[in-house]
């Protein structure tokens, strides 16, 4: 059992960033009487800050339709584009680790996220496509591999979204809204060159508005060294049935550089039908170590994926609408480990009709909808031992045992939300039915309300629950395995005054039932239940003089028991030559990530032309599964500094300038890897020249 963050109010003397909050509700009056003059509060672009880091730009993933964040029945946040690329934000993990809540584990192979204490728990959306995989829930499209040169805005809900999207929006739901033709009636294009090791990316963004339609076209091309890491075991499995001799496996070799292609492209006839898709490619090559440090190999993951998405609606009245939505994706990953090559493929056909009607004369909405997905999978991987300990000279034969299987899913599903005013009170209650196969059906709800206090401040208050369906390797040895759910209970109080101070707390209260994780060390947990209780505190100050000061904590605790896994300890060759497996059982705290996570920023423009970012963050020590270390594995606390310079209409009036950095102090501190902890990488920086015509 591990119990952390009991006392909120000490914890927040503690920490920097707790003193920083404090700070700016000191100098609310201060604000008011020697800020910026009202003309001048506002931002540069069109949009107003409404609290917090939230945008009065559309969020559309609240109610199925688009709305402010401020009012919108959900924790929401949206992130537009001017302010991702200010801030230096080139990748959709950088723009959430300035979020509350989120943390981001830099890993080998791909960046994995946690939303408030709970690992892999996101559903990620790419224009309300759905970005994850069945195969593995631990494959994030969350760094170079996705392009943000396309985006319009980033959409973020804390807290459960099963209700209207179904399973997997656990613990939030994350949606990626690409630009249109008629955001981008030009041509955009960037360019940039990084060190170290000699990186380089460029994009061009295309689009046509003809007012009875519009068109937009985007592509990424980006390529560069990921590590400097090496590999001392270079050949192992030789010709699949056995292994290669000792004397053959080692030598020396360095990964190669990654490569990334990323495309998409839409068409709109008016706004009634839209066809849009995305195809992209990347090669992503890593070094794996194993926790002694004594073997060290290469891994490659490569994939294919794409979709076609058609879109339709229509306003049969004033308050009746109709949309219909089609889609048809495909992924094909691919994963090198030493000298052997896994591919899998995964299919997704998906149809939704969804239809929004107002009642009482505009006092309610009701949104109701029916969908269908099938998916195929092949070749799935399930890896039944600890690789690392085949690797050894002593090791004349055994292979880890890997199997790969087929399976196909449907699901059908029935939802609705009603959201009622009264007066300055919105009351919303929602109902989804999954029917399931090949796992158990479930019933998801949420209630809530919203009270909002004119245009100064805004009461969330939240129930809800959702569901994630099962590992790969769960349906392998299980056949209708039941699905991990939670509960969630949360609150949110957001507070302005005259856009120069913004303050916002929000406490939850998260119970998972069956929690099964799933580990390289250690594979499958057995069912379990926690609870995990959280704050998450913001706030935001304009200072006069083009300076912004922002800050965020997050404190996080967890309540229930270790997390028991069945470890297969030796496998030896009977006298009757039978091979025998020995298990034993094994326990570690819940994986609830850092305890603590905090961001203090600055944002200085002293002229139109110019403005300048840093941004100070801090994540604290979080214990690792480690059974062949005795329980010592442990992530350190980390402070990390990033940094960005933009200069508009340099060198050219239709062009921007930016200059971007990231771990300016160059701290080397340690993260999860794979099989053991690795050592962060040092300073690293980008320039971008943009250009628009």
């Amino acid at each position: 059992m591990r119990l952390r963050n009991t006392r909120v109010l000490s914890v927040l003397g503690r920490f920097p960033v707790g003193m920083f909050l404090v700070l700016l509700l000191a100098l609310g009056p201060l604000c008011s009487r020697e800020g910026r003059a009202e003309g001048a509060a506002a931002p540069k672009n069109h949009t107003m800050l409404m609290f917090v880091g939230e945008d009065l730009g559309m969020l559309s993933i609240a109610s199925r339709r688009e709305e402010a964040a401020w009012s919108a029945p959900a924790v929401a946040k949206v992130v537009n584009r001017e302010e991702f690329l200010k801030k230096g934000r080139t990748t959709l993990a950088e723009v959430l680790e300035l979020t509350p809540g989120f943390y981001m584990a830099p890993r080998e192979s791909g960046t994995q996220p946690y939303l408030r204490g709970i690992p892999n728990s996101v559903l990620f959306l790419y224009d309300t496509i759905n970005l994850g995989s069945d195969m593995s829930k631990t494959l994030h499209p969350l760094d170079y591999e996705l392009s943000l040169a396309p985006i319009k805005r980033i959409e973020i809900i804390r807290g459960p979204g099963s209700v209207l999207w179904g399973p997997d929006a656990f613990a939030g739901v994350v949606n990626l809204v690409p630009l249109s033709g008629k955001d981008v009636n030009g041509v955009q294009v960037g360019v940039m060159g990084g060190a170290p090791d000699s990186r380089a990316g460029a994009y061009v963004n295309v689009g046509i508005d003809r007012g009875w339609g519009d068109g937009f076209f985007s592509i990424t091309a980006r390529e560069g060294q990921e590590e400097r890491g090496s590999a001392n075991v270079v050949r192992f499995f030789g010709d699949g049935q056995q292994t290669v001799a000792p004397w053959f496996r080692y030598g020396h070799e360095n990964p190669g550089k990654g490569k990334y292609l990323d495309t998409y492209g839409r068409i709109s006839l008016g706004p009634w039908i839209t066809l849009s898709g995305k195809l992209s490619h990347y090669s992503k090559p890593y070094s794996v170590f194993e926790e002694t440090g004594q073997f060290a190999w290469l891994e490659k993951r490569s994939t294919d994926w794409g979709y076609v998405k058609l879109e339709a609606q229509k306003r049969l009245a004033h308050d009746l609408g109709v949309r219909f939505t089609g889609s048809y994706e495909r992924t094909e990953p691919e994963t090198d480990i030493i000298d052997m090559s896994t591919t899998q493929s995964e299919k997704t056909g998906y149809l939704e009709l969804v239809c929004d009607k107002g009642l009482w004369r505009g006092k309610g909405l009701l949104t109701g909808g029916i969908s269908y997905r099938r998916k195929r999978v092949k070749n799935a991987p399930i890896w039944n031992a600890y690789f690392p300990e085949f690797l050894g000279p002593d090791n004349l034969a055994f292979l880890p045992q890997l199997t790969e299987t087929d399976y196909s899913t449907r699901l059908f599903s029935l939802f609705g939300q009603y959201v009622h005013k009264v007066g300055s009170l919105d009351l919303v209650a929602g109902v989804r039915y999954d029917n399931h196969d090949p796992h158990k059906d479930h019933l998801s709800y949420n209630a809530g309300a919203v009270w909002s206090g004119g245009r100064d401040w805004v009461l969330k208050l939240f129930l809800g629950t959702a569901y994630r369906t099962p590992f790969s390797r769960q349906l392998l040895e299980e056949d209708t395995p039941d699905l991990e759910k939670i509960t969630s209970i949360c609150a949110q109080l957001s507070w302005k005054m005259n856009h120069r101070l913004h303050l916002g707390i929000t406490g939850f209260r998260n119970r998972l039932y069956n929690h099964i994780m799933e580990d390289p060390y250690a594979g499958l947990s057995q069912a379990n239940n926690q609870t995990i209780t959280g704050v998450e505190l913001e706030a935001k100050v304009a200072m006069g003089k083009g300076l912004t000061l922002e800050g965020n904590l997050t404190l996080l605790d967890n309540n229930g028991p270790d997390e028991t896994y069945r470890l297969l300890d030796y496998v030896f060759i009977s006298p009757e030559g039978d091979i025998v497996k020995h298990y034993k059982d094994i326990y570690y705290p819940y994986d609830l990530g850092p305890e603590t996570l905090a961001n203090v920023s600055a944002e200085w423009e002293p002229i139109d032309r110019i403005t300048a970012f840093l941004r100070v963050g801090y994540a604290s020590s979080y214990p690792l599964v480690a059974p062949r270390n005795h329980g010592e594995a442990e992530v350190d606390s980390a402070w990390v500094a990033d940094g960005a310079l933009t200069v508009k209409r340099f060198p050219f009036p239709n062009s921007q300038l930016e200059f971007e950095i990231k771990n300016l102090t160059n701290r080397h501190y340690s993260i999860p890897g794979i099989y053991s902890l690795r050592k962060a990488k040092g300073t690293s920086a980008e320039v971008w020249l943009r250009m628009n015509w």
